[in-house]
């Protein structure tokens, strides 16, 4: 009897590697185990370039996946990012001279293209957001996940030079003449690049960078937070310094204008005149022009 081919399809419909078993029942039914060939529609990425408008370089790599992720996310195509969604190979059944094995490959090999043009637009997405800082680094990369993993392992997991470089930025940050939104967002920065390379810090040691660093006139402020049990999120911190900055502000603002350099003439305003009349712009009783009056006399 000649041997006859199967297509079973997978019930979770993730792509897998065919798996061809022999009946001890029936040995000559070959029983190939195939993953669905089920095609959906190409998911048009619009509006990249509107929605991701910040480029990514070395020093970024935190906000641009904060804004990248979410969009694939939504746009339903993560999974071809991360690998989860992998990619489809048209089976070679030409052992088989039958009319399944046709179908089967014609199956497999129309998912393969809609698998590729898919994964395309998205890598395409992907390298449009790049400076040219990093670009480089994506020379070898064919796929969406082989670019996404790339720049996991090149940017989110910095050397241990560089968690050194964190915790010295940590230890030197000043507010000098930044205002509050401003050095919170620097110290919020490198709170955040250390948690992404696996050194996260404690809030506790994050409000006492934050605190050491401060200008003098939030010297009270910070003597009063420093005695509350619970360390303060980062929200709560940056409302409390910034309502201390604008009070402070207008107090300042509060304080009258200094007093004039000059002094005010005690005199009343026609003397002073009729006496700056008379001594002339010398200061010493006589004309200025006085020469003058000798040459017409």
């Amino acid at each position: 009897m000649d041997p006859s081919v199967f297509a079973a399809t997978s019930t979770t419909g993730s792509p897998s590697s065919p798996n061809t078993n022999v009946s001890a029942s029936s040995p000559n039914i070959n029983v190939v185990m195939l993953p669905s060939v089920t095609t959906t529609a190409v998911i048009p990425l619009s509006n990249t370039q509107q929605v991701i408008n910040l480029k990514l370089t070395n020093s970024n790599y935190l906000f641009w996946r904060m804004q990248m992720k979410p969009y694939l996310i939504g746009q339903g195509v993560f999974s071809f990012v991360d690998g989860s969604h992998s990619c489809y190979s048209p089976l070679d059944l030409s052992s088989h001279s039958t009319a399944a094995s046709t179908t089967i490959n014609s199956g497999l090999s129309q998912a393969f293209l809609t698998w590729k043009q898919q994964d395309q637009l998205i890598l395409s997405a992907l390298l449009s957001s790049l400076s040219i800082d990093v670009l480089h680094l994506m020379v070898d990369c064919p796929t969406s996940a082989s670019v996404w993993s790339t720049l996991e392992r090149a940017l989110a997991s910095p050397s241990n030079s560089r968690i050194i470089q964190l915790h010295g930025s940590l230890q030197d940050l000043h507010q000098g003449d930044d205002t509050v939104t401003l050095y919170m967002q620097k110290a919020k920065g490198l709170f955040d690049e250390l948690a992404a390379a696996g050194r996260p810090i404690s809030l506790t040691d994050f409000n006492l960078y934050v605190f050491r660093g401060l200008r003098s006139e939030f010297r009270d402020l910070v003597t009063s937070l420093s005695t509350k049990v619970e360390s303060l999120m980062y929200s709560e911190l940056h409302s409390h310094l910034s309502t201390h900055e604008f009070l402070h502000r207008s107090s300042l603002q509060s304080i009258p204008a200094t007093a004039p350099l000059l002094p005010t003439p005690s005199q009343p305003p026609s003397a002073y005149a009729a006496q700056r009349a008379f001594t002339g712009f010398n200061g010493s009783g006589f004309s200025s022009h006085r020469g003058r009056g000798r040459r017409g006399g």
